[in-house]
């Protein structure tokens, strides 16, 4: 076991429940809503090719990596780790797939299931088409191996197939959060990764997240500014390090009123910033995560452009700063962006070690002076 994960393991019980559960109990069980996507899980963003490998491994006998499992309050399995592969195999049963032309991830924790079977819910609340699996044979030939057209003796084959569900309940409740992140990082080391964001949307739960997804997702505004949504949650990691700064920065002025800002607990490293904000934002009260969703409903009105900043982030950041600490509101247009970044402050501090502190400072001034020097 990772060195990491045994750090946190002392004074703290983690047990391990193995279980192999044949394949057409599980696509069942997560039929019945037995299995679900926790909230804010890692997208899914598996494409058809993806999904007739893991079944030509089903069909063949290869073994399917484990999947990891917490059990929940109301005594559902939540999938830690290994929801591609469970979705997947859950399509071929059901006989159909995501149309992937208007979206290239989609977040299954958002389907509302009332009284009906997880099929029913996706079906209706997502564009779906047929799926239709082809394999090959020893003469090169394709054959079709569609669940629902597979001969019998097959499919019985194919229903008592095993995957691995390993469920891990954790004996201490306040050191939950430590845990599971030593448990993603070690799950990192195999299979599709984990970006650090998608690891912290399964580990910090809380009122505050639950504000930034929607307002991820809702604000028209910020999907305007943003464009697509991210398949890793880059999107959101942005509006997150947006408050985590609100809530870090410090301004102070030298003898030449000149500004100069100061992170609290910044160690020139965003994630781990990051991450003890998120901690930190478990407890905020309602009034407090409202001032962080005004912060930004207001920040993103100012801009007046075309196009999308998904690859400015750091400039966006330096208008926040300045939007926030300095409380500049003027609009941002397309020729202010244009003049903050040709301008040298900006340009001589932008690069390379960007997240150093002292050049955070100079990128942060740079958009002042531009963007308080322009008249209204």
């Amino acid at each position: 076991m990772d060195n990491k994960l045994m750090d946190y393991l002392n004074g703290v019980t983690v047990q391990q429940y193995k279980s192999d559960i044949g394949f057409k109990t599980l696509v069942e069980s997560v039929n019945d809503n037995m299995y679900i996507i926790p909230k804010y899980q890692r997208k899914y963003r598996w494409n058809r090719e993806q999904v007739v490998s893991l079944v030509e491994s089903l069909l063949r006998g290869l073994p399917i990596p484990p999947i990891y499992t917490c059990r929940n309050a109301n005594n559902q399995l939540e999938i830690l780790d290994g929801q591609q592969r469970v979705m997947s195999l859950f399509f071929y049963y059901i006989g159909y797939f995501l149309n992937r032309k208007k979206e290239s991830a989609i977040n299954f924790s958002e389907i509302e299931v009332n009284e009906g079977t997880f099929a029913d819910a996706l079906i209706n609340q997502f564009q779906v088409e047929k799926l239709h699996v082809n394999l090959k044979d020893s003469n090169g030939q394709e054959v079709n191996v569609d669940y629902a057209s597979l001969p019998i003796e097959i499919k019985r084959k194919v229903d008592y197939t095993t995957i691995t569900v390993i469920e891990i309940k954790i004996g201490r409740e306040d050191r939950r959060e430590e845990v599971l992140q030593a448990i993603f990082a070690n799950l990192n080391k195999n299979g599709s990764i984990l970006s650090r964001q998608e690891q912290r949307n399964g580990i910090y739960m809380c009122e505050f997240y639950d504000m930034l997804h929607e307002f991820n997702k809702k604000n028209l505004k910020w999907r305007k500014l943003w464009g697509r949504e991210h398949a890793k949650d880059r999107d959101f990691e942005t509006l997150l390090r947006l408050c985590a700064l609100k809530k870090k920065v410090n301004l102070e002025k030298n003898k030449n009123s000149i500004p100069q800002f100061e992170i609290r607990g910044y160690y020139s490293s965003y994630a781990e910033m990051l991450d003890r904000f998120s901690k930190e934002a478990i407890s905020f009260t309602k009034a407090e995560i409202s001032e962080y969703k005004n912060s930004l409903e207001r920040f993103v009105e100012l801009f007046d452009i075309n196009g999308v900043l998904s690859s400015k982030v750091a400039l966006m950041e330096g208008f926040y700063i300045v939007f926030e600490k300095l409380g500049i509101k003027k609009v941002i247009s397309k020729k202010v962006i244009e003049q903050v970044q040709n301008s040298n402050g900006y340009k001589n501090n932008s690069g390379q070690r960007t997240v150093n502190i002292k050049k955070m400072n100079g990128r942060w001034r740079a958009v002042y002076e531009v963007w308080n020097g322009l008249s209204e």
